[in-house]
């Protein structure tokens, strides 16, 4: 039997790459290179594949590189518009001169566009009621609440799903760098702007706004729209300004009742981990969010799981569930309790203690491999309610 990689194999075997290969503008196609030894008649070869087949492929040639030195390569990648459900992601391989591979990433990739399957007028939804206040969405057996902000309550046969959310998030306890302390970036307003129906989905528009009102806002879309299976499927849009650059987290908060404590994920897992960690192993885990949290000292935020296409949130005898299913791979974090309450436990030298409530954190971006920069940003995933 194969014996499973580790932690510190993986950081051992990252370390032994001569290279380093980093994606700057997924809409371009333009990576960076870095060298960490000196190498000689290097080729690189990439492809990019959607839902798992190779769609389109190329090579480059990076010849000599010093240790140390950095090279910019703009590869001719065209990625496709897709329908919802389906990813893509660019793999790049270096080469040396005996073919031997000598360094390896892959990145995710949004396509252009999000297609919907063709179908026949009326099929988009089960239902929308909309008024200037509030609108209110049903998916067969699902019905959600939706006003100004986003999503107000999710229920399924009348019972709640949902606390509340999604709900913008931004930062991470404990990990704020201090430019954006400086700049008051951890204490933001969100703000609602626009609410509105296309009678087929409901959209919100909503601004992140900063105390020092001189800088930029962020703008971040909501669109909820009921499909014919009985999902909601939700799409959020974030467009960064530059001063907003460099924010630990972009994505959204659910709040969930404390008896939905099961989580069960197909990601990488099965401990904490983020994008690009080769120790973790893409699988199916089941843990209770009470064991999510790793103990720091002090406290910040933690339990992340990456590269994550299905979330499935129950009660203990299974009676209530909540299933979230990617448009392309995302993070999550689900612990039983609030970021603040993590913050006030790190300037305690506490554990966070548990609250009433699971905190179910999506991220859009996150971690080195991820980066927030200025620029616009998507998710999508389909929420999915059963009740027994």
């Amino acid at each position: 039997m194969e014996s499973r990689l580790t932690a510190r194999m993986a950081e051992t075997k990252y370390l032994e790459q001569a290279f380093g290969i980093e994606l700057i503008d997924e809409a371009t196609g333009r990576i960076n290179v870095s060298c960490r030894r000196d190498s000689r008649k290097i080729s690189g070869k990439w492809q990019l594949e959607i839902d798992g087949v190779r769609h389109s492929f190329g090579q480059f040639l990076i010849s000599e590189m010093a240790a140390g030195e950095s090279r910019e390569f703009l590869l001719s990648v065209e990625v496709p518009d897709m329908f919802y459900g389906s990813y893509a992601r660019l793999i790049i391989r270096l080469s040396d001169e005996n073919g031997n591979l000598v360094a390896e990433e892959n990145f995710p990739m949004t396509p252009p566009a999000w297609l919907m399957p063709e179908k026949t007028a009326g099929e988009f939804f089960t239902g929308l009621r909309f008024d200037v206040s509030q609108a209110i969405i049903s998916s067969g057996k699902l019905s959600a609440v939706i006003d100004a902000s986003g999503m107000r309550e999710l229920r399924i046969n009348g019972e709640k799903l949902l606390n509340s959310g999604p709900r913008l998030a931004l930062f991470r306890a404990g990990m704020v760098p201090e430019k954006l302390r400086a700049l008051k970036l951890d204490r933001i307003k969100i703000a609602p702007d626009r609410f509105v129906s296309d009678g087929k989905s409901v959209e919100c528009h909503a601004l992140a706004l900063p105390t020092l009102m001189e800088i930029d806002e962020l703008e971040f879309t909501q669109r909820f729209t009921p499909q014919t299976d009985g999902a909601i499927r939700y799409d959020a849009e974030f467009v960064v300004p530059e001063s907003f650059a460099g924010i630990p987290r972009l994505g959204v908060l659910f709040r969930l009742p404390g008896t939905m404590n099961e989580v069960t994920y197909l990601g990488n897992g099965p401990h904490e981990n983020f994008p690009g960690d080769q120790g973790a192993v893409f699988s199916r885990y089941t843990a209770l969010a009470d064991e999510f949290y790793p103990a720091y000292t002090p406290a910040i935020s933690g339990g992340s799981r990456s590269n994550t296409v299905k979330l499935i949130l129950s009660d203990a005898a299974h009676t209530k569930t909540l299933q979230i299913t990617g448009g392309r791979e995302f993070t999550f974090s689900a612990l039983p309790f609030s970021e603040f309450a993590i913050e006030d436990a790190g300037m305690a030298g506490k554990t966070p203690a548990a609250e009433s409530e699971i905190f179910l954190h999506i991220d859009c971006r996150i971690g080195e491999k991820m980066p927030v920069k200025a620029g616009v940003y998507r998710m999508t995933f389909f929420l999915k309610g059963c009740i027994r």
